[in-house]
């Protein structure tokens, strides 16, 4: 058995979702945890234990459920993370397992190293609006957060920081955790020497200068709410509450006009919005 560990989260996967999975399982240690209701794999012949929740738990207590496997044994040290829909080569885990370890040997306090992570539709970098992030010699980019597919964090490190905080189910869970890192003094970040392709959003649309990801409708209820949780959080980076608080607002009034179901998506916005103000948070 090798150092390193494999999650993949499944939620009612494409059959091109399934068969690169099973490509994965067949070359990598690991867990697919599927939050579907009905089992998508029947068997996983390859070295991937396979978990059917029965259920949509969440991608937070789903990668938690995995984690908590992982941490039991002693032989892995790494883990990498991967949504169901991102596709990278053959040589991946070993290439960003190693970019970590070189990284780490140089930032001690490195928490978790993600990936250059590209549009899968375009090919252009997904690049932040707030930061201009310049990458060091070896091509390390010191970033706020991080999102979790691709990305490789030590066994160590998540002992000291925590799991996911699963009842934030599925938005900004890989940014809490960044943030989280950070306030017990850990640094993320990111490496040019490594990349994916991978979608965020289901479309993204353009009205001038302002850029907009556009979402399932469900998912506007867990980014509204969330956000209301977070913004109380003293180690939640006062620049991030203000920009997405700005976001939020505009896009409440600019779904509807601009995105065919956007009256769906605005109305879960505002439940969702209404329920984190009002409603206490929930611990883990």
């Amino acid at each position: 058995m090798g150092e390193v560990a494999v999650i993949v989260i499944l939620f009612n996967p494409s059959k091109e979702d399934l068969e690169y999975v099973k490509g994965l399982s067949a070359v990598q240690n690991g867990y697919i945890i599927d939050n579907s209701s009905k089992p998508s794999l029947a068997e996983v012949t390859g070295k991937m234990h396979y978990i059917c929740n029965g259920k949509n738990i969440g991608i937070a207590e789903a990668q938690n459920i995995a984690i908590r496997e992982i941490l039991e044994d002693s032989n892995f040290k790494y883990i990498v993370f991967f949504d169901q829909d991102t596709r990278v080569s053959p040589q991946y885990v070993n290439d960003i397992t190693q970019a970590y370890k070189s990284t780490r040997a140089r930032i001690n306090n490195l928490a978790i190293l993600g990936p250059t992570v590209e549009n899968k539709d375009t090919q252009e970098e997904y690049r932040s609006v707030f930061h201009d992030a310049r990458a060091d010699e070896s091509g390390f980019v010191q970033q706020r957060d991080v999102i979790s597919s691709g990305s490789c964090v030590t066994t160590d490190v998540i002992k000291e920081v925590g799991l996911n905080e699963g009842p934030l189910f599925i938005d900004f869970v890989d940014f809490e955790w960044c943030w989280r890192a950070q306030s017990k003094g850990y640094i993320s970040g990111t490496t040019t020497k490594v990349s994916i392709q991978h979608k965020v959003g289901k479309k993204e649309i353009h009205i001038g200068n302002y850029h907009i990801i556009v979402s399932a409708p469900f998912r506007y209820f867990y980014l509204y709410r969330n956000y209301q949780w977070l913004r109380r959080r003293s180690y939640v980076p006062k620049q991030w509450k203000i920009a997405q608080g700005v976001k939020q607002l505009i896009n409440i009034f600019v779904l509807p006009l601009a995105v065919k179901g956007g009256f769906k998506c605005s109305k879960n916005a505002i439940k969702g919005m209404f329920y984190g103000l009002f409603k206490k948070e929930e611990q883990l």
